[in-house]
Parts: structure tokens; sequence; C-alpha cells
């Protein structure tokens, strides 16, 4: 999303793409954040996550609103843009569930 946006969506607006780079500094800074807790194994990777997950989340929840503001395209890709990344963040909470259970 930050270096190639058109990849994702058809940009009808500079808006449209600054919008779509914003969001994809925020994933590489938290995705290095992670990674790096990872790496480290210091326990940290977990808050990297909740935090990845949290802003994806309000990202999907403020894409079900902006209607109005943006008009029904522009809405629709803002709410389905996260969903992917909302998916993987409960996938992988799932999976540290299940092995702290076992």
């Amino acid at each position: 999303m930050l270096l190639a946006p058109g990849k994702f969506f058809k940009p009808e607006s500079g808006t449209e793409t600054l919008l779509m780079q914003t969001i994809g500094i925020r994933d590489v800074v938290l995705g290095l954040g992670a990674c790096a807790a990872w790496m480290r194994g210091d326990g940290a990777f977990r808050g990297w996550a909740t935090a990845g997950l949290i802003s994806d989340s309000a990202d999907l929840l403020l894409g079900l609103r902006s209607r109005p503001l943006v008009g029904t395209k522009s809405a629709l890709i803002a709410t389905l843009a996260p969903v992917p990344f909302v998916g993987a963040g409960l996938l992988g909470f799932a999976r540290s569930l299940r092995k702290s259970l076992a």
C-alpha cells in the first residue's frame, strides 16, 4: 500500500492514494516492531500484534461509517482493505491461545 497503492485499487484522487500510503506506513512500522519483538523473543510480540489488530479493527469500523463522507465506492474500499489483516490477526491470536492451553 505504501509503494504501489494502485495494486490494491484504482485511485480516483490524490486523497485516496495518500490514504493508502499512510496505512502502508503504519503497517510497516507495526510489522517491523512485531518482527523485531518476535526475533528477540522477549514477549513483546503479543503487544505489537495487539496494537496491529486494534488498529486494523478500528480502520474497519471507521470504513463502515464513512459512506456519507467519502461515497459508497471509497467507503467500500476503506471497509474491505483491513479485513484480511483483521482475519490474520485473529487467526494468530487463536493459534497462540491454543498453544498456551496445550
